[in-house]
Formats: C-alpha cells, sequence, structure tokens
C-alpha cells in the first residue's frame, strides 16, 4: 500500500468532477448546485477517458458536487482499479461514508473527507454526523479548510486541534473561492503562469464532456475557463503540460498559489527534464 507522500510524489492527478450535485451548500464552496443532476456516470464515456490515460501514472480524484450521490459509484471505481498504473481518490464532504462505506474498507483507494467546514467563536460546525478519523492505516483523511474564521478562532479549540494532528488530517489553504470572502492579494505573476501552464489537478468534467483549464473558473459555474475537446490528442498534451498556457483570468486571479508555484521545485523540474 503507498502512502499519500508517496502518491504525490510520484503520480501525476486528475479531478473527475462527475457531477455538479451536492447535497449541502458549504459558505466557501462554489462547486456545487444543489439540483439532483447527472448522477449516473456514463461508463462507456468514463471507459474512453481511461483508455486516453492508460500510458499515465496518475491520481484519479473523484469529486464533484458530492461522489457519494453517483448511483454507480461502485462501478467508477472497480473501472479505475483495473489499471495498475491508477490510483483512486474520492474526496466527500461525509456522505460517502453513509451511503458507501466499503470504500473506506479499502485502503487501496484515497479517502479524503471536508470533515469540518469551519471554526466560531462558540463552536466548530461539521459537514456530517460522524467523528473525525484517527491516525489510521486505511488511508482515510480529514481535511480542515484554513477559512477565515479557521484563522480567527482556532486558538481556541486546542484540545480538538491537538486530536487532529497526526498523518492522517491534511490542513487546505482556503482559496478565497467564496463570494461571502473579499481576497484582493495575489501570488506572484510567476506562480500563477506556472500554476496556469502546469496545472497541478487538470479537470475532466463528466456532465458538458470536456477538458477544463482552470478549476476555479469551473468551480464559479463561470463560463471563462478555457475548455477543450475530449479527445486522445488533447489529452496526451495535457499530461504532458502542453495543453495549458497563462490566459487572461489567470492575470487577475487570486487563488491561493505556493510561493515556489503550484508544485514543488523538484518537481517542476523533473517535469520539464520528462
Amino acid at each position: 500500500m503507498k502512502t499519500f507522500k508517496e502518491i504525490q510524489d510520484n503520480y501525476l492527478a486528475i479531478d473527475f468532477f462527475l457531477s455538479m450535485s451536492c447535497n449541502k451548500n458549504c459558505h466557501y464552496c462554489t462547486s456545487y448546485t444543489l439540483e439532483m443532476r447527472n448522477l449516473t456516470v456514463d461508463m462507456d464515456f468514463l471507459k474512453k477517458i481511461l483508455d486516453y490515460l492508460k500510458d499515465y501514472k496518475i491520481r484519479i480524484c473523484l469529486l464533484g458536487g458530492e461522489p457519494g450521490l453517483i448511483k454507480n459509484l461502485n462501478d467508477v471505481i472497480n473501472e479505475i482499479k483495473k489499471y495498475p498504473n491508477f490510483i483512486c481518490s474520492v474526496l466527500s464532504n461525509s456522505f460517502v461514508r453513509k451511503k458507501y462505506p466499503e470504500i473506506l474498507e479499502d485502503a487501496e483507494i484515497l479517502y479524503v473527507e471536508h470533515l469540518i467546514l469551519d471554526f466560531y467563536e462558540d463552536r466548530i460546525e461539521k459537514l456530517g454526523n460522524f467523528d473525525f478519523f484517527n491516525e489510521n492505516d486505511k488511508n482515510n483523511f480529514n481535511v480542515v479548510v484554513k477559512t477565515p474564521n479557521y484563522l480567527k478562532y482556532k486558538d481556541k479549540y486546542p484540545e480538538k486541534l491537538k486530536k487532529l494532528n497526526h498523518s492522517n488530517t491534511m490542513f487546505k489553504e482556503f482559496n478565497g473561492r467564496s463570494p461571502i470572502f473579499n481576497t484582493e492579494i495575489q501570488a506572484a505573476e510567476i506562480d500563477r503562469k506556472m500554476c496556469a501552464a502546469f496545472p497541478m489537478v487538470p479537470v475532466i468534467d463528466f456532465e458538458k464532456k470536456h477538458i477544463v483549464h482552470c478549476s476555479k473558473k469551473f468551480a464559479n459555474n463561470s463560463e471563462l475557463s478555457k475548455t477543450f475537446d475530449l479527445t486522445k490528442e488533447k489529452i496526451d498534451k495535457m499530461m504532458n503540460f502542453r495543453l495549458f498556457k497563462y490566459e487572461n483570468y489567470c492575470k487577475t486571479c487570486t487563488e491561493y498559489v505556493r510561493p515556489e508555484g503550484h508544485f514543488s521545485l523538484k518537481k517542476y523540474g523533473n517535469l520539464l527534464n520528462e
């Protein structure tokens, strides 16, 4: 069994937005619609995409929306697991834990849960009715979003944070997507150019069946993000970092980008050498 860090260091990644339908409307998120639509994945379409990707070593992240709403999620996962060079990851608001608990027992699947919604002066709000994951060897992870409230109130909850202080908790930087927060600070232009040309997780939209350049613009239900037809040629260009480039919307982007760029400098070097 590979650890999450081993997978991050040695695999490329791609997001499959299976459906934008979700049973929640979290204040920091725009990657959803409460309208229940596209809840059965087109398996012929999935098989075609996996065949296009078969020569690459990748982590495929299944998300939306809420993947736990997908009626044939097990079929999707089983199809991905047929390829020894693919790692399957599932990002859920905890509904997967309710509907597909067997996923959490499969250590070959990375299961990542947005269990904490936000920190407040008098409480911590959770997405689901389940407790946090303790440190475990099943590749089940908590993810804590560092929203403005997290930064403001985190010192009020030392015991709770102590409980989360282990290798199966990931702290995620707040990305400024929500319209109720004003994010004015931009990453340096060179970092935004690197983010645009070398996206850490390019997107395949299973509703409209095309490649999406920018997950932020796509998640905001915007038509601004450049899209591409799903062909073998486009997939190969995407996986070899020859498809995307710095676009006009990148010039005004306030998405959080690490100071050294989206990847580590070492990984940039490896990608350029390849």
